[in-house]
This record gives structure tokens, sequence and C-alpha cells, in this order.
């Protein structure tokens, strides 16, 4: 077997740039960041990153490694899936996931490709969609770079990975230049999300979403992933910082 084959590659896009992690089998790990342009007018806002991401795979990416693809919240609309014993199959929630987003999103919902995160019962769930140009195209990417595509994931979903399971109660924040993703979980069940552009520092925005939104939680608590430094607390609200994926990855 080539030891190619042994690497994993972790590639982050993101409206300002793309970020590339290679680990090699043995453990060893190495990152390579390229700034992206702001879109064209004629361009999708994705077309800069994905040639960004090309350029990156052409140049530290060797054939037969895996790669997995972490998308920026910019990129995703989110819907959560309220509970309901009679929509568990993935069918079901599928069609449930796809009439919230048409609801929120009108026609544009068609142009999207849905995941689901694994159905627990008696919980909410988390639905994502995805654009289906910028899928296809981080595709044609890996096989153009000859690489085995593993996944292809929302930010989101995979900061939950590490944080949802210590966070039964509270918000989960996810602040980035120019956006915010915030949410909410009760007794382990996701219960509010927000997706959307910010105007000013997430710190600024948060304590008026905070005020409207404080009782749809139950435990006054905020798990951000962010590399900045925030209080202990905003507000009487108990803060605990801890380093984004991205950066996880710089740290490796």
């Amino acid at each position: 077997m080539s030891p190619s084959w042994l690497e994993n590659l972790t590639l982050f896009i993101h409206p300002a740039g793309v970020t590339l992690e290679r680990r090699a089998w043995r453990g060893a790990s190495e990152t390579h960041a390229m700034p992206v342009p702001l879109p064209s007018a004629e361009q999708p806002s994705w077309q800069p990153a994905v040639a960004g991401a090309q350029a990156l795979l052409a140049s530290h990416a060797r054939p037969g490694n895996s790669l997995r693809v972490v998308l920026a919240d910019q990129f995703v609309r989110y819907a959560v899936l309220p509970w309901s014993e009679t929509i568990m199959g993935q069918g079901a929630r599928l069609a449930m996931a796809r009439a919230l987003l048409r609801h929120t999103l009108s026609e544009a919902a068609d142009r999207l490709d849905i995941a689901l995160d694994r159905g627990v019962f008696g919980r909410n769930g988390v639905a994502a969609g995805l654009p289906q140009e910028l899928l296809l195209a981080l595709r044609q990417a890996a096989q153009a770079a000859k690489l085995r595509l593993s996944s292809i994931q929302p930010r989101l979903n995979a900061e939950l990975a590490a944080g949802r399971a210590t966070l039964n109660d509270g918000y989960i924040v996810l602040p980035d230049e120019g956006w915010l993703t915030l949410l909410g979980v009760r007794q382990g069940s996701p219960c509010l999300l927000r997706n959307h552009r910010s105007a000013g520092p997430a710190s600024d925005e948060l304590p008026g979403l905070l005020a409207a939104e404080s009782s749809a939680v139950e435990v006054r608590k905020l798990q951000v992933f962010s590399q900045q430094q925030w209080p202990q607390t905003l507000g009487d609200w108990q803060v605990e910082c801890r380093l984004p994926l991205i950066n996880r990855a710089a740290h490796a």
C-alpha cells in the first residue's frame, strides 16, 4: 500500500480563505493556508474559495490521500427538526427538513442537498442544506487530484462532534468574521438555531439575542468556539471558550 493512502487531509472552506491540514500516517501534521478574493457579481459566493482549494490540493495533496471537507456556516442553511413520533425514518425526516428550508428560502431550497444528523429518540435534530453546485465542484476537485473524498461537513456539525456532548443545556456559539451561528440545546435536544450575518463583533450582538431567547434553554451557559479572548461571563451567562476546529488543526 502506498504511504499516501495512510495520509489524511482536512480542507476548510471559508469565504475569506481556505486551509488544508495534512496529517501523516505517523501523526505528524502540516497546515497550508491561502486567502481568496471576494467573488465578482457574476460568481457564486463559494467559487473563489473552491478555486483556492484546487490550488492548495494541486500543491500539497498526493494521489490516494483521504480528504475530509469542512464548510464554513456562511455556505450552509440550517433548520431544527422538531421531534415527532410520526416522523422518525430517514425519508420522513428528509421531507420535513426540505419543507422547513423551503418555507424559509422558497425556491432556493430546491438547489440544496440536505444532510441530516443521526436521529435520537425523543430529541430534536439538525438539518443542513448545502449548495448542490458547491458540492459538485468539491467532488470534481477531489477527483481531479485523485483523492478519496470521505466526507463534506458543515462547520456546525463538525464542531458539534466535540461540543454538544459536553453541553446538555445552553448555547453553542460559533462567531466568525461578519457571521454568527448560535445553537440552543435544552436537555440534550437542539431547540433553537440562528445562522446569519453579523454587523459587528458577536460579543456585541449576543446580549440582545440572549435576552430575546433566554427562555429557550434552561442553563445560562455559553460554549464559544473562538480563538479570541472572551470574558468569563457575559451578563449573567457563564462563558466557556473552546479552540475552533480550524485552529486546533493549525496548532496540532
